[in-house]
């Protein structure tokens, strides 16, 4: 039974473990266009900034990205490359700004890969089940091993009895 513990405490402490390590990243892709609209072109330092509700005054979260290149208006980052993103993510608002332009986009709510930080824990359930059944099917193992040997010991006394008849 102690060897049946210390090998669950150990699965747990494994489990617990690699979902510590899921990388806490968001891939995003946007379109940066200048005051007057037109596509930008060029290299650019972009702020990212989360938070709770569409008017909250502060972010939760905020991290810089310098030298962004952009293409006819295009750019993509890794959010929570520079400052790690530790959110639950139920719902959250995302705005970027790129000062040197003037540029202020509009909060958006952040959908999609961010709420894949949540597969760690179902990760983590699915292993407990699997632990769970694989204890079980230990202890029948080790049941069936006890009622076989308490067969042959009544088979031995059934046979004796009959001997002595």
């Amino acid at each position: 039974m102690k060897f049946l513990l210390v090998l669950f405490i150990s699965f747990v402490g494994l489990v617990s473990h690699t979902s510590a390590q899921v990388a806490r990243l968001v891939h995003y892709q946007g379109m940066l266009k200048t005051s007057d609209g037109s596509h930008f072109t060029g290299a650019a330092d972009l702020y990212f900034s989360i938070y709770q509700r569409p008017l909250s005054e502060t972010p939760i979260w905020s991290e810089q990205h310098k030298n962004v290149e952009v293409k006819d208006g295009h750019y993509e980052v890794l959010l929570g490359s520079q400052n790690p993103l530790n959110l639950s993510f139920y719902e959250y608002f995302l705005e970027v700004r790129a000062d040197a332009l003037g540029v202020k986009g509009p909060r958006i709510p952040i959908a999609g890969s961010g709420y894949n930080f949540r597969l760690k824990f179902l990760f983590a359930a699915y292993t407990i089940v699997w632990l769970a059944l694989f204890l079980y099917m230990l202890s029948l193992a080790r049941r069936q091993k006890k009622i076989i040997a308490e067969l042959e010991t009544l088979a031995k006394v059934r046979t004796r009895a009959e001997a002595t008849k």
